[in-house]
């Protein structure tokens, strides 16, 4: 379970600031996906770090 919340918590965070600056520099999309990548691996970081899966 914590393993899930660490993958949702990444993506909804570093996506959402990754949307954020798609506004403000008029983008569509390109820097939430990059954030909701960066998200994920930042993540599955943090799972083998804490968790040692």
């Amino acid at each position: 379970m914590t393993a899930l919340s660490y993958l949702i918590a990444g993506i909804l965070a570093w996506g959402g600031i990754g949307w954020l600056v798609d506004h403000f520099v008029g983008t569509t999309g390109i820097f939430a996906g990059i954030g909701a990548v960066l998200g994920v691996a930042g993540a599955v970081y943090l799972i083998v770090r804490r968790l040692g899966a």
